[in-house]
């Protein structure tokens, strides 16, 4: 009798198909902003709304959404991604003198995972209520991805893949390349606090030849909003040149790492 065992992918005569962005576009990028600042639903998401984009806004819960709620709330209904970026914004310790402003209580070297996956599990459910979404995406604290010491550090991205589908890790400054092996639970970034527009349009254009993905990570915007911020200007700049560039997706984090999953899946052809 014939072998009627269903083919591995391996063995299928229709493997995935190459990867290509959606409408003929030619790189993506992410606009995220970390930190659940008021100025980023009063003024960032009626930005990038005047220009037709939306954002990915990771909010630390234990601060303006808990006081205020409506808010963000409204800004979901825009169109915009809440993302989560933990209860209390925890961070690691070391080198001694770094984060003088961090409560030892919140020092990632000393977490255990089941007290991260309990913080993050609770940040979800703030979120839930604020946008009633269950597809959640995580934005690594400070760009730490590790918490523990010494031999019983672990990575965050092996503690979460049960609670998100995508997470910014390490900051990498650079283009994130989309590949079947591609760790969406550990995605690079680029931090644009402190660039010039130039700094900005270089990196997108990188990007574009390479046909990648951009994530980009802003915390003010102007001088006293936040020690990292983007100037104004410049951050107007950014957005009015995004928005006149046709071939370039520019979406929230989490729509275009459902994108890239689905592809890495095999559901997604040309």
């Amino acid at each position: 009798m014939p072998d009627l065992k269903p083919a591995s992918q391996a063995e299928r005569s229709d493997p995935i198909a190459p990867f290509c962005w959606p409408h003929g576009r030619r790189c993506a990028v992410s606009l995220t902003y970390d930190d659940a600042l008021p100025l980023h639903y009063k003024y960032v998401g009626p930005a990038l709304e005047g220009h037709g984009l939306r954002g990915t806004f990771y909010l630390k819960i234990a601060g303006d959404p808990m006081q205020n709620s409506a808010p963000w709330r409204e800004l979901s209904t825009r169109g915009h991604e809440l993302g989560n970026h933990t209860l209390f914004h925890p961070c690691r310790r070391y080198p001694p003198g770094r984060h003088p402003w961090l409560d030892k209580a919140f020092d990632l070297r000393d977490y255990t995972p089941r007290r991260l996956q309990l913080e993050l599990r609770v940040a979800n459910a703030f979120l839930h209520l604020l946008d009633g979404k269950n597809e959640r995406t995580f934005a690594c604290t400070c760009f730490d991805t590790f918490i523990g010491r010494r031999w019983k550090r672990r990575h965050i991205r092996d503690l979460i893949s049960d609670d998100f589908i995508a997470a910014r890790g390490a900051r990498s400054d650079h283009t994130t390349i989309v590949s079947p092996s591609l760790d969406l639970l550990n995605l690079g970034s680029y931090l644009a606090d402190g660039r010039t527009f130039s700094d900005l349009r270089d990196e997108v254009c990188a990007t574009q030849e390479q046909g990648g993905w951009l994530i980009l990570v802003i915390h003010g915007i102007g001088p006293g909003t936040h020690s990292l911020f983007v100037e104004t200007d410049v951050h107007e700049q950014l957005l009015s040149w995004l928005a006149s560039q046709r071939q370039i997706w520019v979406k929230p984090l989490i729509e275009v790492a459902n994108w890239v999953r689905e592809w890495q899946q095999g559901r997604r052809s040309i």
